[in-house]
Order: structure tokens, then C-alpha cells, then sequence
């Protein structure tokens, strides 16, 4: 195995997770004060953890099947349908959420109908889909170094003008103690990005651990820094797209440079290629069913008013997505023997039991 190998994996991971998640941290901070870094630090360790479950089923089973087959494989033949429902539609509102962001972000550049922008980025994305074409799946390094660029240019900027009081106000400020666990959730989610590691790297455990946990980490820390500085600098005026508020601070040459690589960061065609491949191995459906499936799910999202994206992000994260990580810990418990991570049955149950309250919280109004 090749040392380029072991970077590419960390990029994949780290290109994946780091997206739309990060703009929406300053706003939730904000509301939840030192809640917030409770949650990140939490739900870190959470997500590494589920990245040894994840890959631990997945070097298990030879068949290639996405979740809703594994849950037919490993807990009911029943259980694939339950668990496609929630696979499919939290993947589509993930979808929607990417709408309403790209929306927002590219009225900073042009005066331009949501509409249309909506429209354009769903043809766009669909014609990659339809075509089998995985450019975006070629560009993980370049896709990571520019967002990372991104960031690191508009932290270095707000720094100067850094003021520690804002800090010292946001974290005092713990009327939303839960409002991160939902958008933490979402700013983690990135499991579709291990399989390709595994491709990436074989079955060496060691060089998994180490890829997992770091590219974790990373993004941590950036995410950490990103905060902190950004809710510094805006003296407590943060919107709940942080990039709406810095833009006008921002040169306009470097801010279309960041919504064009932010665009293309979360760009679907990926996730949409993890709903084909679902549709194809879990359930033998022909190529032509499948991608009138895709076109008749994708478009009408377009449609959809700008809703508010903190809510939305909490809901769909802490109902679809808590109730996938669910199903992940409950496959692992359902192993007949562990072969390469073996972690306590007693911290897996936890962690069920943790994203199913989180599945409650998130259906009982607010």
C-alpha cells in the first residue's frame, strides 16, 4: 500500500464531512455557549467510534449492499424496507438543505432568482448523476485544499480584528443546550466516505484507526478555530449562514472564489451515486427505473420555499440521520464476532439508546 494512498483516504474522509455543516457552527455556538463545545468534543469521539462500527460491518460482508441491505442482511429480511424509507428521505432532505444554502450563498454574488439557481444546480448535478459521470469523486485533494483555503483565508483575515469579550458573552449564553447535537450531527456526517477508504487502504486496521481518527480530528480543530473566531469578530450580530454576515467584510473576487468551492464541495452527485448503487444492489432495479427515480425525486425539491436552514438541519440530522447511526450500532451488535474492532457491546448499546432519544427529541415539537 502506498503512502499516497493513506493521504488520499484522509482527504476522502475530510472532503466529505467538511461542507455546508461549518457555516451554521458560529450561529449555533452563539445560542448554546459552552453546550456547543460539549457537543463537539462528544460527538467526536461518537463519530470516530461509528467509523470503527461502519467499517467493521463493511470488512465483514462480501456483498456490497448500502445500509438499508446490511439491515436486511444482518437484523430482518423486513428491516431493509424500514431502514430504506429513512436512508432515501433523509438523503433527499439533505438534498433540500443543500438547495436552500446555494440559494442563499450565491445571492451574495448574483442578483439572481432563488429559483433558478435551485434549477441550474439540480440539472447540473443530474447530469452527472444520469451519465455515471464521478469527476467530483476524482477531486477529494483539490476539493479538500481549496475549502481548506477557504476558511484559513477568512480566519486569518478576522483575526486582527479578533475581540475576546464576543467569546465570553457567546459562551454564557446556554439558552439552546441542545440545538448543536442536531447540527454537530450533521457537520460530522460523512460515513458514506468510508467504504472508499476501505477500497483505499485494504483491511489494515492500524492505518484505518489512524486515517479515521485524524482526518476526525482536522476537522475538529478547524471547525473549533472557524467558531471561535468568526463569533469574535461579529460582535454577536451571526446569522445563521455565518458566510452571510462576513460577506460584506470579504473581498468580492475571494468570495465568489468561496461559493464556487463551496458549491462544488457539496455538489449531491456522490450521495446521489450511494442512492443508485442502494437501489441497484439492494433492490435489482434496472438503470432506467432508477434514474427516473433519482430525476423525480431531485426536481421537485427546487420547488421548495427558503426555509429556515438551522431547524431543518436539526431535524433531518437528529431524525434520519440519528435513526441510520442507530441501525449501524445495532448491525455491529448483531456481529456474530468482531475480526478487526472490537469495541464493548456496552458502548455500542449506549450510543443506540443515545440516537434513539435523539430520534424522540427530534419528533416531539418544539
Amino acid at each position: 500500500m502506498k503512502f499516497n494512498d493513506n493521504l488520499k483516504a484522509y482527504f476522502v474522509i475530510f472532503s466529505t464531512i467538511i461542507g455546508l455543516g461549518i457555516f451554521v457552527l458560529p450561529y449555533t455556538f452563539f445560542q448554546s455557549g459552552y453546550y456547543f463545545l460539549f457537543w463537539l468534543v462528544f460527538l467526536f469521539f461518537a463519530f470516530f467510534v461509528l467509523h470503527l462500527i461502519y467499517g467493521e460491518i463493511l470488512l465483514q460482508t462480501k456483498e456490497k449492499h448500502n445500509l438499508p441491505g446490511l439491515a436486511g442482511l444482518y437484523l430482518h429480511p423486513s428491516a431493509k424496507h424500514l431502514v430504506w424509507f429513512f436512508d432515501f428521505f433523509g438523503m433527499l432532505g439533505v438534498f433540500l438543505i443543500y438547495f436552500i444554502a446555494l440559494a442563499k450563498f450565491w445571492s451574495l454574488i448574483l442578483p439572481i432568482s432563488p429559483l433558478i439557481v435551485k434549477f441550474v444546480f439540480a440539472l447540473i448535478n443530474l447530469y452527472f448523476i444520469l451519465k455515471d459521470i464521478r469527476i467530483f469523486a476524482q477531486m477529494e485533494t483539490i476539493l479538500s485544499l481549496g475549502i481548506f483555503i477557504v476558511f484559513l483565508f477568512i480566519i486569518l483575515m478576522l483575526l486582527p480584528n479578533f475581540d475576546f469579550s464576543n467569546i465570553k458573552l457567546a459562551i454564557q449564553n446556554t439558552k439552546e443546550p441542545i440545538l448543536p447535537y442536531g447540527i454537530l450531527l450533521f457537520a460530522f456526517s460523512g460515513t458514506s466516505a468510508i467504504p472508499i477508504v476501505i477500497d483505499l487502504i485494504g483491511k489494515n486496521k492500524k492505518y484505518f484507526l489512524k486515517i479515521n481518527f485524524y482526518a476526525l480530528l482536522s476537522i475538529v480543530i478547524l471547525y473549533l478555530i472557524y467558531t471561535l473566531v468568526v463569533v469574535g469578530f461579529l460582535d454577536g450580530k451571526v446569522s445563521e449562514e455565518s458566510l452571510q454576515s462576513l460577506a460584506p467584510y470579504l473581498p468580492k473576487a475571494f468570495l465568489l472564489f468561496a461559493v464556487i468551492f463551496v458549491t462544488l464541495n457539496i455538489t449531491f452527485v456522490d450521495m446521489a451515486f450511494y442512492l443508485k448503487r442502494g437501489l441497484a444492489y439492494d433492490y435489482n432495479l434496472k438503470p432506467r427505473i432508477i434514474n427516473l427515480i433519482m430525476t423525480f425525486s431531485i426536481l421537485p425539491l427546487t420547488f421548495f420555499e427558503s426555509l429556515s436552514l438551522v431547524p431543518l438541519i436539526g431535524l433531518i440530522s437528529e431524525i434520519f440521520l440519528g435513526f441510520n447511526l442507530l441501525i449501524l450500532s445495532l448491525i455491529y451488535l448483531k456481529l456474530p464476532k468482531k475480526e478487526y474492532f472490537n469495541l464493548p457491546n456496552l458502548l455500542t448499546i449506549f450510543l443506540a439508546l443515545f440516537f434513539l432519544v435523539g430520534i424522540i427529541y427530534g419528533i416531539l415539537p418544539k
